[in-house]
């Protein structure tokens, strides 16, 4: 209570901001929710807050409210996903485009990224762009992230949640028609240009072919109406076999008959925790796709007979967690299908099938020597003697019958001369047999050699 002002209590009601005071002058009521937004008008009208000049622009622009949507990508796939901007508002009228130096509307910031494995384009990093149409307008803000590498996207509009619609509209966009589309890309966004000469380079075993036709190529074919019924469709396969024997080389000979999204996995990919559900996620907005595993083994990353196993479970997840792999054909090679978790192997709907690609029998060794000879100068060489050399090779796998006849070219070129002749096959089967062998033999063991000199009398 002031002095000579009194507040009469019996006028106050529960949970009401108003009472009435009586004062020398006569009574009057005060209202405090009013008192304190009064206050608070007179401090926005004494310090007016202040709104950026980059944030006015946008205002008069859009129109009234400014509402800011954003998104922030990884460094390569947002620099993609911006490259798509042109496209996604390709029907719009770009009013201008600018960043701010200082007050000063200078040019945006442009970087460049690879769009194919022979092309690149570039893309706006930092700077805005003002975009219009017979409905409405927008702002997209595009700038990185203030301490990283990552790539943001921000869209204004004068209407809530507008902005939002729009990302959501650019990313559908992006993976309905962007350059990933169909394209044949490593898990780092390297694309990898689709070999058109692979299938020379492979003596295909009839049954490993026939068997891969049907569960990739004629799978790939049908998936749309296993679909529409309901069914499941996608699948997971296992190359496995010896070291040699062409199982990358026929993963990609598949990448290349297939014209949909194929992306490449390999372990030495592999920095983080949760790239590989990441690129499956990827995968599945992309699909239909054909997802390589290479050496899937490798390093251990799939037996719990290794002490650190760190992405199985990410794996296990990935190929049968709680998102499906609707329209995705998984093919993982490996040397080792003992190494192989039975928790990935042995359960349909992560890897269906197992397909052994063999060491090359007797004519698919005359169809790898007879195919790389044809690419080579050579003198005459005789079936017979094809024959002989791929009697001799048995056991070799496609690599080591690859480099007889590399050998072989290599002791022409010593001998001076230009062509290849059956002599220098000859020298060249020697020559793998020797090394084959070399590489065979087991590494003495070092330890027993210190104990067999430690086992041994010394005198003087």
């Amino acid at each position: 209570m002031v002095d000579n002002m009194l507040v009469d209590e019996s006028e106050v009601n529960e949970g009401s901001t108003e009472f009435l005071v009586n004062s020398p002058v006569g009574e009057f009521s005060v209202d405090l929710k009013s008192y304190e937004q009064a206050k608070t008008n007179a401090k926005e009208q004494l310090n007016p807050p202040t709104v950026s000049l980059m944030r006015e622009k946008i205002r008069d622009f859009v129109g009234g409210n400014d509402f800011w949507d954003s998104r922030y990508y990884d460094e390569k796939l947002g620099a993609l996903i911006k490259y798509h901007i042109d496209k996604k508002f390709s029907d719009y009228e770009l009013v201008k485009e600018f960043k701010h130096d200082g007050k000063v509307e200078v040019e945006p910031s442009y970087a460049s990224v690879n769009i194919s494995h022979d092309k690149s384009a570039r893309f706006i990093q930092y700077g805005s762009r003002f975009y219009q149409n017979a409905t409405e307008k927008c702002v997209v803000y595009c700038s990185t992230e203030e301490f990283g590498t990552d790539e943001r996207i921000v869209i204004v509009s004068a209407t809530e949640g507008r902005g939002l619609e729009l990302i959501e509209e650019l990313e559908a966009s992006f993976y309905a028609e962007g350059v990933l589309k169909n394209a044949f890309f490593d898990m780092q966004f390297n694309f990898i240009k689709r070999s058109e000469t692979v299938d020379d380079l492979l003596a295909w075993n009839t049954d490993v072919r026939k068997q891969l036709d049907k569960d990739v190529i004629e799978f790939l074919n049908v998936m749309p109406i296993l679909r529409k019924n309901g069914l499941p469709n996608s699948r997971g396969i296992i190359l496995s076999g010896p070291p040699g024997t062409g199982k990358t080389m026929i993963a990609k000979s598949l990448a290349a008959k297939s014209n949909v999204t194929t992306i490449l996995i390999s372990a030495e990919m592999i920095n983080q925790k949760n790239e590989v559900k990441s690129i499956f996620r990827l995968g599945r907005k992309l699909a239909p796709t054909l997802m390589i595993i290479e050496d899937i083994d490798t390093a251990g990353t799939v037996s719990r007979r290794f002490t650190d196993h760190p992405i199985l479970g990410e794996y296990l997840q990935a190929m049968d967690g709680m998102e499906p792999n609707n329209g995705m054909v998984i093919i993982a090679t490996t040397n080792h299908t003992e190494n192989i978790d039975p928790a990935i192997s042995d359960r349909p709907g992560r890897f269906d099938r197992i397909i052994d690609v063999p060491l090359p029998n007797f004519a698919q060794r005359i169809g790898i020597i007879s195919n790389i000879l044809g690419k080579m100068p050579t003198e005459e060489i005789s079936e017979s003697e094809i024959s002989k050399v791929a009697n001799s090779s048995s056991g070799l796998s496609g690599a080591w019958i690859r480099e007889i006849v590399q050998t072989a070219m290599i002791e022409a070129i010593y001998a001076g001369r230009e062509k290849v002749s059956a002599a220098d096959l000859d020298l060249g089967l020697n020559d793998v047999l020797a090394r084959r062998g070399l590489a065979y033999q087991s590494t003495p063991n070092l330890s027993s050699e210190i104990k067999s000199k430690n086992a041994e009398v010394y005198t003087h």
